[in-house]
């Protein structure tokens, strides 16, 4: 199997579909209130938010790095 680079970005956005399908098996089973839309798009919003945010400083830190850098004379 070929090594791919790390996505930081596809991880986040994994843990939060898994936290929002938690989410939605507790509202199922009565131990959790989502009957209103707003928190559960709030839910949504912020995850996506969080996944985006993500790979924004992944992209910014890939980028800088990549720059080469300065170098000093003695």
């Amino acid at each position: 199997m070929r090594r791919h680079r790390f996505e930081p970005a596809a991880l986040v956005g994994g843990l939060v579909l898994l936290v929002l399908a938690a989410c939605f098996l507790l509202d199922a089973a009565g131990a959790l209130d989502l009957s209103r839309p707003s928190r559960s798009l709030r839910l949504v919003g912020g995850g996506l938010l969080l996944t985006v945010l993500t790979a924004g400083v992944t992209q910014t830190v890939r980028s800088v790095r990549g720059r080469p850098g300065r170098r000093r004379r003695p």
